[in-house]
C-alpha cells in the first residue's frame, strides 16, 4: 500500500483560505451590528414605497455631545430631525397632530370623602316628662317647619303643672285686690293687716312665678305678661290647648297634653314611636335634620395636608355619578390617624335640588348622608398656561429629558424638542418651557417617532459605559420624582 503525503505548501494555502472566509463573515457581522441590519437605511434606499410606510424613517446627522469634567458624556446639545420621504408616508404611519393651546390649569389634592349631616343642625328629640303617645303628627321622611308638633304626649305631670299655675294665678289676683282695698284704710289696725296682706301677696306672686317656670321647663313657650290680664276662665282655656296644633281645638277635654316640636326646619330622619306607646324622659325617639346644608368629611394623606388652606374650594363627586357639588374647606384636623396615616378635614356645602325634582326641599336633594365619593381640594390655580395632550409627551431615557415632536409645515419633518413639564391634569400637560401657543405637535403615533429617536441616540452613543451610567441615573431620578 502506498502512503499519501501532503505537501506543506498546500496545507498553508488551505489554512489561509479558511481564515479569509472567517474574516469576511466577521466583517459582515460587524457591519450588520453597526447598521442594525437596515439595508435601506445603510444604502440610502428610503425613496421606495416600503420606506415611506416604514415606522423607522431616516434621520438627519447624529446629535452633537459635550464632555463633562469627569470625562463622561453629557446630554446632546441638539437632536436629529425625523424625516419621512413624503407627507403621505408620515400619514400612513398614523401620525396625528394638535396645536399647543392656552387653558386654565388647576392643581388639587384628591381624597376620599363621605357626606354627613351638619352636626350643628341635627336634633335628637325626646319628651321631658313620662307619659303615653296620644298622636303621631309627623312620620319618617316628613318635612317639618320650625315649631311644628311632631308628637303629642299625654302626661299626668303636665296636667298637674297646668293646674298649679291656674291656682297660683287666681290666688295672686285675690291677694293683690285685698292689698288694694286695705291700702285705702288709714287706721292702725288696717296698717297691720296691710303689712300681712302685702306679705301674702308677695308669696302668691312667687308661687305663680314657680308655676310658670315649671311649665317652661317642660317645654311650653309663653310669657308671664300674657297671663296677667286673663280671668280664671280665660286662663283655663288658654292652658287647655297650650302648645297644641289647631287640629286639637275643642276635640279633647284633657289638660295633660304636651307637644314635642321641631327646633328648626328639616326632615324627620327617625321616628320610633306609635300611638299608645309609653315614653320615658330623655330617651330620644325622633331625629330631625336640616338637610339644606351638609358636611363632607375628607380623609387627607399626611403628605398632602400642608397644601390645604381654610376657605379653599372643594369639588365633591359622588360614586352615584350625580353632578359635582361645590363646597368650601372649613376645618383641618390636628392629628394623624395611627391606622390610616390620614388627617381628617371637613368641607361644607349647600345641598342642591336634584335636576329632575320639583321645587321644594321635600322633593329630593342631591347630597345624601352616608354617600361615598371623592373630593378635589384646590391647592393652586393658574388661569392661563400652555398645554398639550399627555399623549404627545415622551420620556427619552437616553438623554434624561421630556421630549415632544414639533411638526414642520411640510408634513414630513418632525423636530424633537426638549420641554419642561408642569401640572398633569385631565389628559393635558402644562408646558413650562420649550413650546409656544400655536405650535403643532404630534400626538397620536408619536411613540413611533420616540422609538426612532431612541434608535439614533443609542447608535450615536454606542456602548460607551460612562454614557450608559449617566442615562440610567437620569432615568432612575425621573422615576423617583414621578412616584
Amino acid at each position: 500500500m502506498s502512503q499519501r503525503t501532503t505537501h506543506p505548501v498546500n496545507s498553508a494555502s488551505s489554512w489561509f483560505s479558511s481564515m479569509g472566509v472567517l474574516a469576511v463573515f466577521a466583517a459582515i457581522g460587524w457591519w450588520g451590528h453597526i447598521n442594525h441590519w437596515d439595508f435601506a437605511h445603510a444604502f440610502g434606499l428610503a425613496g421606495n414605497s416600503h420606506a415611506e410606510a416604514s415606522s423607522h424613517p431616516p434621520a438627519a446627522a447624529a446629535p452633537r455631545t459635550s464632555v463633562t469634567a469627569d470625562g463622561s458624556l453629557s446630554v446632546p446639545t441638539d437632536l436629529p430631525k425625523i424625516e419621512f420621504t413624503s407627507a403621505e408616508g408620515a400619514k400612513n404611519c398614523g401620525l396625528d397632530t394638535a396645536v399647543v393651546q392656552d387653558r386654565p390649569m388647576d392643581d388639587y389634592v384628591t381624597t376620599s370623602a363621605v357626606v354627613g349631616y351638619d352636626e350643628s343642625k341635627v336634633a335628637q328629640l325626646a319628651t321631658r316628662v313620662a307619659g303615653t303617645v296620644a298622636s303621631v303628627e309627623k312620620r319618617l321622611g316628613d318635612y317639618v317647619e320650625r315649631g311644628q308638633p311632631l308628637v303629642i304626649i299625654d302626661s299626668a305631670e303636665v296636667g298637674e303643672a297646668k293646674a298649679n299655675l291656674l291656682e297660683a294665678c287666681v290666688l295672686y289676683n285675690l291677694k293683690s285686690r285685698h292689698v288694694e282695698r286695705l291700702s285705702q284704710i288709714t287706721n292702725a289696725i288696717a296698717g297691720r293687716e296691710l303689712i300681712e296682706a302685702e306679705a301674702a301677696s308677695e308669696l302668691a306672686r312667687t308661687q305663680r312665678f314657680n308655676a310658670v317656670q315649671k311649665l317652661i321647663n317642660l317645654g311650653f313657650n309663653f310669657k308671664l305678661d300674657e297671663l296677667q290680664s286673663l280671668s280664671a276662665d280665660e286662663l283655663a282655656a288658654r292652658l287647655h290647648l297650650l302648645g297644641l296644633p289647631p287640629s286639637y281645638e275643642k276635640t279633647t277635654e284633657s289638660y295633660n297634653l304636651i307637644a314635642v316640636s321641631a327646633p328648626f326646619s328639616g326632615i324627620v330622619t327617625k321616628c320610633d314611636v306609635v300611638r299608645g306607646e309609653a315614653v320615658e324622659p330623655l330617651t330620644p325617639f325622633y331625629v330631625v335634620a336640616d338637610v339644606r346644608h351638609m358636611w363632607i368629611h375628607l380623609n387627607v394623606r399626611q403628605d398632602d395636608a400642608p397644601k390645604l388652606k381654610i376657605g379653599t374650594p372643594v369639588i365633591f363627586e359622588s360614586e352615584m355619578k350625580t353632578n359635582p357639588v361645590k363646597a368650601v374647606l372649613t376645618w383641618i384636623g390636628t392629628e394623624i390617624d395611627p391606622r390610616t396615616r390620614t388627617i381628617q378635614a371637613r368641607a361644607e356645602a349647600d345641598n342642591p335640588l336634584m335636576e329632575d325634582a320639583p321645587h321644594g326641599i321635600e322633593a329630593g336633594l342631591l347630597l345624601q348622608a352616608g354617600s361615598f365619593g371623592s373630593a378635589k381640594i384646590l391647592t393652586r390655580s393658574q388661569p392661563i398656561v400652555a398645554t398639550i395632550p399627555d399623549s404627545a409627551l415622551h420620556w427619552q431615557w437616553e438623554i434624561g429629558q421630556e421630549v415632544v415632536f414639533v411638526a414642520d409645515p411640510d408634513g414630513r419633518t418632525f423636530i424633537p424638542r426638549v420641554v419642561k413639564k408642569g401640572l398633569v391634569r385631565d389628559g393635558y400637560v402644562q408646558i413650562m418651557d420649550g413650546l409656544k401657543p400655536g405650535e403643532r405637535i404630534v400626538t397620536t403615533g408619536s411613540r413611533i417617532l420616540s422609538a426612532e429617536l431612541s434608535e439614533h441616540l443609542q447608535e450615536h452613543f454606542g456602548e460607551n459605559a460612562a454614557a450608559v451610567r449617566t442615562f440610567h441615573h437620569a432615568h432612575d431620578t425621573h422615576q423617583d420624582t414621578a412616584h
